[in-house]
């Protein structure tokens, strides 16, 4: 989203709803950003504390429950503006200094025929890239793919699975077994059984002896305080969207690391350099983070919102953003082709 002030500095933001993860669907989002644009329409912004403080009472309000991804945008557009305003890098609102110099991305597999998933893995060797996830379906085609990324990128990659509720407790645990009898490693299993089953993330983590990552199971503060008292796993996978945006995913972060957990940060499909921006921000005050995804725009859409899309470079790796906002030039052309009014105002 596009959001102007009166003196025509420009934010924007971006959310991405997914049903199977918070429940949302696009017409909820639209409708709560339509809300929330008439809410801010006319307020005089006039200063940093003024900005902080709004955006504070939108956390504390409905919004990050029902419609996180309409949060997250109204968030990023205004967070973008400030710092424009002020003439830092977003991240720099929040602190002097980033967590860490350096950002490393890791590669994603998705569930592909062999063709495409040999592409995949061509470009992820060519940038030298050390860690990768594979999506999974079932135990003999994940021990396939495993044993491929395994001879295609070398025996010392990190590689880790997202099952996306794919298996049984019991078989997410005889899945591990299989790959080790192979000679096979992984380091992380993403949300190997259903959303609700918090007891299963624990099983599977404790008899198969892989740190577990909630996805599914983790949208939300209160899911993640369940999460701790049950013990269910050692990690949570942080996406901004679905968390609210940025002030709402880095309070989680600051829990889930005093609780001893890591965390994951996410992307959503189909996000634009906007998206895949904020959550650079995001490693840069409050990494740093064990994986980090995102900036695949040009590998995965046919258009980005932005001109260059958000790139890494060889092993992933990137710097701290240091252009002031957000640090992505959008086109009003690309805005023109990819986006609708919310409400006009009346003159």
């Amino acid at each position: 989203m596009e959001i102007q002030d009166h003196h025509g500095q420009k934010g924007y933001g971006e959310g991405t709803p997914r049903p199977y993860v918070t429940g949302e669907q696009s017409k909820d989002t639209t409708s709560a950003l339509t809300k929330l644009s008439k809410d801010i329409s006319g307020r005089d912004f006039a200063s940093e504390d003024v900005i902080l403080s709004f955006l504070e009472g939108l956390c504390k309000n409905a919004y990050p429950g029902t419609a996180p991804s309409a949060l997250c945008a109204m968030e990023l557009a205004l967070l973008d503006l400030l710092s424009k305003r002020l003439g830092v890098p977003l991240w720099k609102i929040f602190r002097s200094r980033p967590a860490s110099e350096t950002i490393t991305y890791s590669s994603i597999l998705p569930l592909l025929d062999e063709k495409p998933r040999q592409a995949i893995l061509r470009l992820t060797k060519e940038y030298k890239i050390r860690q990768i996830k594979t999506k999974a379906s079932d135990i003999d085609s994940t021990v396939e793919v495993v044993d491929e990324i395994t001879r295609a990128l070398g025996e010392d990659t990190d590689i880790r699975i997202d099952a996306n509720a794919a298996f049984s407790s019991k078989d997410a645990v005889r899945l591990v077994s299989v790959l080790k009898k192979k000679g096979l490693s992984i380091s992380c299993m993403e949300q190997p059984v259903a959303k609700d089953d918090l007891e299963g993330l624990k099983k599977v983590e404790e008899d198969s002896g892989i740190p577990v990552i909630a996805d599914e199971s983790f949208c939300s503060d209160e899911d993640l305080k369940r999460i701790i008292s049950n013990k269910s796993c050692s990690g949570i996978n942080v996406r901004l969207s679905k968390c609210g945006g940025m002030l709402k995913s880095a309070k989680i972060v600051e829990r889930a690391k005093k609780a001893g957990m890591f965390c994951q940060l996410g992307c959503h499909v189909g996000e634009t350099s906007v998206l895949s921006a904020a959550g650079r921000h995001l490693a840069a005050f409050c990494g740093p983070f064990r994986f980090v995804e995102g900036c695949y725009s040009r590998f995965l859409l046919k258009d980005d919102v932005s001109e260059p899309p958000l790139e890494f470079g060889l092993f992933g790796n990137t710097g701290v953003p240091e252009k002031p906002g957000l640090g992505v030039d959008v086109t009003e052309e690309a805005l023109k082709r990819c986006c609708i009014p919310l409400f006009k105002t009346e003159n």
